[in-house]
């Protein structure tokens, strides 16, 4: 019995120390590149809210959008307004604009070698780092 008890303390040390970089920060902690991304792909929204873990933050602007930087890159956006043409390759704009006329692009998600986008006809749709189409798929 005193080993379990040990083991939940052991383990509720390590829980508390993973989360103890999870904080709520100011919007001028922002890296200068996050907050310049913002400033030219989202203007006229404010940031209400930014959660830094590590090196990563968790933004949220006026509009609900909702962007995750690594430092001052981004690596995926939520917005059901639709993300702003500029923020993707001038090659992953046309193609879904070319293909999907009706559809706004909700969420992106990019790696170190992909872009994954989500439509609002739930479609989904892949391109390679360049912006070369990879494939497409019907989000079930």
């Amino acid at each position: 019995m005193k080993k379990i008890g040990l083991v939940m303390v052991v383990l509720a040390l390590v829980a508390g120390i993973v989360a103890a970089d999870d904080r709520i920060v100011s919007p001028e902690k922002l890296p200068k590149g996050a907050k310049d991304f913002i400033a030219t792909n989202f203007a006229g929204k404010t940031v209400q809210y930014v959660e830094k873990d590590f090196n990563e933050y968790e933004v949220q602007l006026s509009d609900r959008t909702e962007i995750t930087f690594n430092g001052g890159n981004w690596e995926s956006i939520k917005s059901y307004e639709g993300i702003p043409a500029g923020v993707l390759p001038e090659t992953v704009t046309s193609y879904v604009k070319n293909n999907f006329a009706d559809a706004k692009i909700v969420e992106a998600e990019k790696d170190w070698n992909s872009i994954e986008l989500k439509l609002s006809n739930r479609m989904e749709v892949y391109f390679d780092k360049n912006g070369k189409y990879m494939g497409q798929k019907f989000d079930d």
